[in-house]
């Protein structure tokens, strides 16, 4: 048997690689990219050969009840929003307290969305004062609210009939407090920004005079007795907080007192959450509106004086107070 030349094998393998190159490319062209067709093509060619995952039946079953069911078009409040741009009273939207707090919420929530917030804020601030909301629909508010009020331009009202309100604070006899005024003065600020200019606050600081002790004739010393040394040690000072109309001397908001402490930033702490506490109080005793919820130990007293009163609240508060000469 012979062998098959070396030449000849070669040239068998080259014929072999380079006819089928030319049959299948010699109508291609390598310089000219691809069309949009043939690139939609090829995608669709490679998607499909993927494996397709195995949905849930039950799940895009419930999925195409749902869009079935849900319309593009949200239906509107249960509550007449009107213009959301118009301005409105300080009152608005305090004839609806009857339909609930959760129809307000709606209110206001569609209020926001169409940018009117200063009518959204009216309607979050109605959820708190005449409604008697839930955890979660008080939450909702308070969020709203603080969401809402650095927005707010302060309530503007005539200066001639502008009520000013000291906040008095009595230190006990003996006691220093120096930067009591200092104190007072910032407390007075707060109460202020968070009344939205509603009322006016001032501080002032009493200081009861000392009365002269009478004389009492000199007692031989006493004995020790074991039963005294076993007593208690005398309560801490405390000072008196109130708030008073402006040169009156009586307050229907009652007095509530404070521990006498030397941190001045626990002492505001407590001064304000005292104030917090005095108007809570009146507006349970002297108006129909929902009285702001108490404070828990970690509140913090200057965001709830902004957040929990709402600025209807604090104009009925300055109402209660009536000059000393008054009919």
């Amino acid at each position: 048997m012979k062998r098959v030349p070396i030449p000849v094998v070669i040239l068998l393998s080259l014929g072999a690689v380079a006819l089928p190159w030319w049959l299948g490319t010699r109508h291609m062209d390598f310089l000219k990219p691809p069309s949009e067709f043939q690139l939609a093509r090829l995608r669709s060619d490679v998607a499909s050969s993927f494996p397709k995952r195995s949905a849930n039946p039950a799940a895009a079953r419930d999925a195409e009840s749902e869009r079935a069911i849900q319309s593009p078009i949200k239906p509107p409040p249960l509550i007449d929003p009107g213009d959301p741009h118009a301005p409105a009273g300080l009152d608005a939207y305090r004839e609806h307290a009857g339909k609930g707090a959760k129809a307000l919420i709606e209110l206001a929530v569609h209020l926001e969305e169409q940018s009117g917030n200063a009518r959204a804020l009216l309607a979050w601030e109605r959820v708190l004062d005449v409604c008697r909301p839930d955890p979660s629909e008080r939450a909702a508010a308070i969020a709203g609210i603080q969401r809402l009020r650095p927005l707010a331009a302060p309530w503007h009202v005539d200066p001639l009939e502008e009520k000013v309100l000291e906040i008095e604070v009595t230190v006990p006899e003996g006691q220093k407090a120096e930067a009591l005024e200092d104190l007072l003065g910032s407390c007075a600020g707060i109460l202020n920004r968070h009344s939205a200019g509603l009322l006016r606050f001032e501080g002032r600081v009493e200081r009861p005079a000392a009365k002269a002790a009478p004389k009492k004739k000199a007692r031989p010393p006493k004995k020790p007795d074991p039963s005294e040394e076993s007593e208690s040690p005398p309560p801490p000072p405390a000072l008196a907080v109130r708030l008073v109309l402006k040169g009156e001397t009586t307050s229907p908001a009652g007095r509530v007192e404070v521990p006498l402490t030397e941190d001045p930033r626990q002492l505001r702490r407590e001064i304000l959450a005292a104030c917090y506490t005095l108007v809570a109080s009146q507006l349970a005793a002297s108006t129909d509106f929902t009285p702001p919820e108490p404070l828990a130990p970690g509140d913090n007293p200057a965001s709830a004086l902004g957040t929990r009163i709402t600025r209807l609240c604090w104009s009925e508060f300055g109402k209660t107070f009536v000059p000393a000469d008054s009919p």
